[in-house]
């Protein structure tokens, strides 16, 4: 969903390579990674790959065969061997549920996770990531998200398609109207890695919206532009959905600060400005 648009839109020269591409790759097998890595030229790999289903990793918590944690921790520990061995860059795409969400929105200097309890096996996953990168690496870029979001593309929901899809089924369940998010547009993501290369940036980046928004407010402006009316929508309290102890662990005061980034010249979208755009975007097809 992300690396695919990335795709798309980026003007850097390419080396394409994923699991069942043209050029394959299994991350979490050493040998494949080292086989990509003597057979191909390039400066620097952007790492896309993960397991980003929250709901699904929370249910191998504390596994670390499960497919999560090889592929979001044991993958990556693969890549940045190799990295550190063939002396290339990572750009790292990791994600605010590094955070507890306690006291957000946060800085890239702000401490991640603090009370793990709070931190979903996901967050936790790609917090170690973090942390791998962090201690091997001299030369790394760890670039954190936040509920992505783009127009046309069917393989896989982000936040804006999943609501609209459920809306328009009549099944869209309450949306939070006291959990604190800054959606990112992926569309920006292109640009700000590109900037953060030519300018050889080193270190952790945020991107996504300087704005924060709630969901039950990102729905509600999200269906109005999409559909005229939001008589379906409902709101509830995440801090009530929390309590439910087969509830996955999610930020509640979250977001992402981006005066890093904006201190380098790239302004990231306003979320209301983002749907706005996926909205043209959509009927442009």
């Amino acid at each position: 969903m992300v690396g695919s648009r990335f795709c798309e839109l980026s003007t850097l020269p390419l080396v394409k390579a994923d699991l069942n591409g043209e050029i394959s790759v299994d991350i979490t097998r050493p040998q494949s990674v080292a086989d990509f890595f003597e057979s191909h030229d390039f400066e620097t790999v952007i790492l896309f790959s993960a397991f980003t289903d929250v709901d699904a990793a929370e249910k191998q918590r504390g596994d670390k065969n499960g497919l999560c944690w090889r592929i979001n921790v044991i993958g990556v520990n693969n890549l940045v061997k190799a990295c550190k061995k063939y002396d290339r860059k990572i750009i790292f795409i990791s994600t605010d549920f590094v955070f507890d969400g306690k006291n957000g929105p946060y800085s890239e200097s702000d401490p991640p996770g603090e009370d793990l309890e709070e931190v979903s096996w996901y967050g936790i996953s790609k917090l170690e990531a973090e942390k791998i990168i962090q201690k091997t690496l001299k030369n790394y870029i760890i670039l954190r998200i936040a509920y992505p979001y783009r127009a046309n593309f069917t393989k896989k929901d982000d936040i804006a398609r999943r609501i609209l899809k459920l809306y328009s089924s009549g099944n869209l369940y309450p949306m939070f109207y006291d959990q604190k998010i800054t959606p990112t547009f992926i569309d920006d993501i292109p640009k700000a890695i590109n900037l953060l290369i030519s300018t050889d940036q080193i270190g952790i980046f945020h991107l996504a919206s300087p704005e924060r928004t709630t969901q039950y407010d990102f729905a509600k402006f999200l269906i109005n532009l999409f559909k005229g009316d939001t008589v379906g929508l409902r709101k509830t309290s995440i801090k009530k959905f929390l309590k439910d102890p087969n509830s996955t662990p999610r930020p509640v005061i979250g977001g992402l600060k981006v005066n890093k980034i904006k201190k380098l010249g790239f302004n990231p979208t306003l979320w209301k400005i983002g749907l706005k755009t996926i909205y043209i975007q959509s009927r442009s097809k």
